[in-house]
């Protein structure tokens, strides 16, 4: 061997564990490829370079982990809960197992939304750049070299890697690529430019009118989310509402009036109420995500703060809400503070933990709210300003200004919260800072994906095209559009959010008159029913699916996990003024005939 040379390939973490588990079952994941072929023709169309059997091998090598794990985890719950229902988790390696074959499917379903959320930027970039005298592939090209279409760079780096490396012509090449691609608008696009350059037809006029018809679509497409979402709610009410409701009665019924033909421990409602709800909610919050579109990138510090935020709000549950669950809470301070704010709400012993956990949720989800509040104002802002610029910009270019003095000309003007980074832009280029500089830095400090497409566009037009005045008019008039477009979908989209806040409010309600009127029909038969003790056991879970239901009305409104925080605030809030007012009624309308409990 050499000095300096070496035949060592190094592999990844996940190379190697792929590698480990395709040695050890071999057979198993060969029989496993034969018997589910289309998982790898998914596997190929999600983009993932991994051989068939060998992913077989992974998935059952995890089955088994996972078969091990709920065996011992199944023993452990059964010996504390006494309950039959534990034996539930034994079914986790079947769930592993499904969900290995249904994973390359989502994939692949998850990069076609992807890449259609990327489609409408693509094709403004292929017109704007084509009316600049650009052909498409080598604006493809420059995709490929940069992180703003992260899975169309993906695609366009293995159409340049077809034409430099195995010397095919790029018409070939981009068609080939369009092939393999999950998604049909893209397809569309790249199949009908090849064909129409073949046939000598007008590449830019075919390019500008495909673009504005992918914008029309789009358009169209927003009312069938919208009605898709509007059936993802009406689920999520059902499933929130009624079957809650029939276990929490069963529950009820039960602990007051116990025979041996309707029965329901504490065991199996714990697990219903503390696992099985919250992951129910989960799974709505998975099918609101995968049934909008969606950007490549984002900011996801408002995330990291969540993460931090939890901190508190996991410390306010420990020291507010645990003992009450230990022990004797009267014997700590953090306790009596409790008891003294839930008596001076006129409310009966009992309610301590839920308001607890309610605070505690506050604690988590305001700051995260406030930074979203702010981040998404800003990115508005800036989008905003973009395209009021853009439409400027394109005026002022029309007057003869080459594109560097009418952005010197403009950045005195009010274009809002794009002013600041317009006044950066136009020192930088008195400068003489070249363009690519420029937009680096705007990239650095903008974090929301679509106005850094939209400087992205400018700048290459600039940059590469000239930025005539026909490209820059072209540019503004597809930032109006994608300006339209966002806001017809929020509009689509935000009446939606009002199913999760009835359901969870009326959820909270309902739970408490229905064991305030247990209590006072059994007082008639002079049983008794402790009341404190069926609030602190059954308001938590509500509360809890109330703080999801909070985040799924983000998620519907907004497209975003993060706008569900200012509404998991507003919905806890809305739970501690139930709480209240439900507490109150329940004693004003089902008071006890008799002392009761």
């Amino acid at each position: 061997m050499y000095e300096g040379m070496s035949t060592s390939i190094k592999l990844n973490f996940g190379e190697r564990l792929v590698g480990y588990c395709y040695s050890k079952f071999r057979n198993i994941g060969d029989k496993l490829a034969k018997t589910f072929p289309k998982v790898d023709r998914q596997l190929e169309a999600a983009g993932k370079r991994i051989y068939g059997p060998a992913y077989f091998s992974t998935i059952f090598f995890f089955s088994l982990l996972a078969g091990i794990i709920s065996v011992g985890f199944a023993i452990i719950l059964y010996l504390i809960l006494g309950t039959p229902l534990t034996l539930i988790l034994l079914a986790a390696p079947l769930a592993v197992f499904i969900f290995g074959l249904v994973w390359p499917g989502m994939s692949a379903s998850n990069l076609a939304s992807m890449l259609d959320s990327e489609v409408p930027y693509a094709a403004t970039y292929l017109s704007v750049m084509s009316t600049g005298g650009i052909p498409p592939y080598k604006s493809l090209k420059r995709l490929s070299r940069g992180e703003l279409m992260p899975n169309l760079s993906k695609a366009a780096s293995l159409a340049e890697v077809d034409v430099e490396v195995l010397g095919n012509d790029p018409v070939t090449s981009l068609e080939e690529m369009a092939r393999n691609l999950p998604s049909e608008e893209y397809r569309d696009l790249i199949m009908g430019y090849a064909s129409t350059l073949r046939s000598g037809g007008d590449v830019v006029h075919y390019l500008l009118r495909k673009t504005e018809q992918i914008f029309a679509l789009r358009t169209a497409k927003m009312k069938i989310i919208g009605e898709r979402m509007g059936m993802v709610m009406e689920s999520y009410a059902s499933v929130a509402m009624m079957l809650s409701l029939v276990v929490y009665t069963i529950f009820i019924i039960s602990k007051a009036m116990p025979s041996e033909y309707m029965t329901m421990d504490v065991g199996q409602f714990a697990i219903f109420g503390y696992i099985v709800m919250p992951m129910l909610c989960g799974v709505f919050i998975f099918l609101a995500d995968i049934s909008q579109p969606k950007y490549p990138t984002g900011d996801r510090s408002v995330y990291k703060v969540f993460l931090i935020s939890m901190i508190p709000g996991i410390a306010f549950i420990a020291l507010f809400v645990v003992p009450f669950f230990i022990g004797d809470p009267r014997s700590l301070p953090t306790s009596a503070m409790m008891m003294a704010l839930r008596e001076l709400l006129g409310l009966e012993y009992g309610y301590e933990v839920p308001l607890g956990l309610c605070f505690a949720f506050l604690i988590m989800f305001i700051p995260p709210a406030i930074a979203y509040h702010l981040k998404h104002k800003e990115s508005q802002g800036v989008f905003h300003g973009i395209t009021l610029f853009l439409r400027d910009l394109t005026e002022t270019r029309k007057t003869g200004m080459s594109p560097e003095k009418a952005i010197l000309t403009l950045q005195d003007r009010p274009y809002g919260r794009f002013k600041k980074y317009l006044e950066k832009i136009a020192k930088q280029i008195s400068w003489g800072i070249d363009f690519r500089t420029i937009y680096n830095d705007f990239a650095q400090r903008v974090k929301d994906w679509m106005p850094r497409a939209m400087m992205f566009i400018l700048i290459d037009a600039i940059d590469v095209g000239g930025g005539s005045p026909e490209t820059l008019d072209t540019l503004a008039k597809f930032a109006e559009d994608l300006e339209r477009l966002e806001k017809e979908k929020r509009s689509a989209l935000k009446p939606l959010m009002a199913v999760p806040y009835v359901s969870a409010l009326l959820l909270i309600i309902i739970v408490v008159m229905l064991v305030s009127f247990m209590r006072s029909l059994l007082s008639i038969a002079h049983m008794g029913i402790a009341l404190s003790e069926f609030i602190q056991f059954f308001l938590p879970p509500v509360v809890i699916t109330a703080a999801i239901s909070g985040l799924l009305a983000g998620k519907v409104s907004n497209g975003t996990l993060a706008a569900g925080f200012f509404h998991g605030i507003i919905m806890i809030i809305a739970s501690i003024i139930a709480i209240v007012a439900s507490g109150h009624l329940s004693l004003v309308f089902f008071k006890p005939l008799t002392g009761g409990i």
